[in-house]
């Protein structure tokens, strides 16, 4: 059971920084490049939307799968030694990713709420603020995202 909820664990770990990785070094600059703002914004709009869905599949899987697997390896030290604990890098990557986790809500709730009704009421200007901010937040996650799997690989 352990493996494959570490299966599932990489699996969303790898859609989600993999779709940010897409979206950051490839897709955005090639859109901002042939574009211009209401045709941009509404591509935009489309392509968050599905990936938004992955994301969110992959919130979840991380929950489960990873509260899942801490649990089991505290029981198991607990168990072994008698005191509950999980190594530090384990610690800083669940830490990272709650913070990746509510960084993406606001994006959703708060950016991704704004672009949208700034694209259907075609307030151009009001699109763009929102796709910006909504940029920053993606690269503070793709951030967080590295450092978590840096924790997880360093601290031991």
């Amino acid at each position: 059971m352990y493996d494959l909820l570490k299966l599932l664990h990489l699996v969303a770990a790898i859609v989600w920084l993999g779709g940010m990785t897409f979206m950051l070094l490839a897709l955005r600059p090639a859109v901002q490049a042939l574009m211009e703002g209401p045709a941009r914004a509404q591509l935009m709009l489309r392509i968050w939307q599905r990936f938004f869905i992955a994301v969110w599949v992959s919130v979840a899987l991380l929950l489960f799968s990873g509260s899942k697997m801490y649990a089991e390896v505290f029981r198991a030290a607990r168990e072994a030694s008698g005191v509950g604990s999980v190594p530090l890098g384990w610690q800083a990557m669940a830490l990272l990713g709650v913070a990746m986790m509510l960084v993406f809500g606001h994006i959703y709730f708060a950016g991704f709420r704004r672009f949208k009704r700034a694209v259907a009421g075609a307030q151009w200007p009001l699109a763009a603020q929102a796709a910006a901010q909504i940029h920053k937040l993606v690269v503070l996650n793709f951030v967080l995202g590295w450092l978590a799997i840096a924790a997880l690989r360093l601290l031991r």
